[in-house]
């Protein structure tokens, strides 16, 4: 608990400074970043990056990555691996808790994709018109919750987890599926969801039977 609240501590300050940084800094994102990205993002494009992103994108699909850890958590059941049982059943867990908080906000907030064909990239309000579902981004809060959650139980990998992460977040850009502000919304969403369950997890029901069972 004592390496939790140091890390918590570095990462995100105090809460005041946190909340304060979410309140100003995604809307400043969204108002001075956002568009000069989208216009700037054909520019990138060339095969070795085409090839890179197809290769590191669907990792961060809901189904995938749910699949990949409930694998994992299965093979340190039968391997006697506590370790890898208790972060791959953890990192499921968030995953799942953290995409349903994605996903509320998905449809409450209703911001177009930068590939929608529309004019404008404000938010239109509670929608589950397709192609307006951009704010936040699934794959930036799926693949930072996982990787919060197993770089608490592999600390060492914690630095390789993060930066797989930024490289699947980025590709949501690249691919002009989301804008900057999208995907740094969804990355704080996976983190602080996980980093809040990390702090209580010893009396949630799903996570002390995995530890008997372990």
């Amino acid at each position: 608990m004592k390496r939790l609240k140091i890390q918590v501590e570095s990462c995100f300050g105090s809460r005041y400074g946190q909340a304060m940084s979410v309140g100003v800094g995604l809307p400043l994102t969204a108002f001075l970043v956002d568009q000069h990205i989208h216009t700037w993002a054909p520019s990138w494009k060339m095969l070795p990056l085409d090839l890179f992103i197809g290769a590191v994108n669907p990792i961060g699909y809901g189904v995938t990555l749910l699949v990949v850890c409930l694998a994992l958590s299965g093979m340190g059941w039968f391997a006697e691996r506590p370790r890898l049982y208790e972060a791959a059943w953890f990192a499921s867990w968030t995953f799942v808790i953290a995409g349903v908080v994605e996903f509320s906000l998905k449809h409450l907030v209703g911001r177009p994709r930068p590939d929608a064909a529309v004019m404008s990239m404000l938010p239109i309000g509670p929608s589950y018109t397709p192609n307006f579902d951009s704010f936040p981004s699934g794959h930036a809060t799926s693949v930072f919750a996982v990787a919060c959650a197993f770089a608490y139980f592999y600390p060492r990998l914690r630095w390789p987890l993060y930066l797989l992460a930024i490289c699947i977040s980025l590709g949501r850009l690249y691919l002009d599926r989301h804008y900057v502000s999208d995907v740094l919304g969804g990355a704080l969403i996976g983190i602080v969801v996980t980093t809040l369950i990390l702090q209580y997890k010893d009396a949630l029901p799903f996570f002390r039977s995995s530890r008997t069972e372990g």
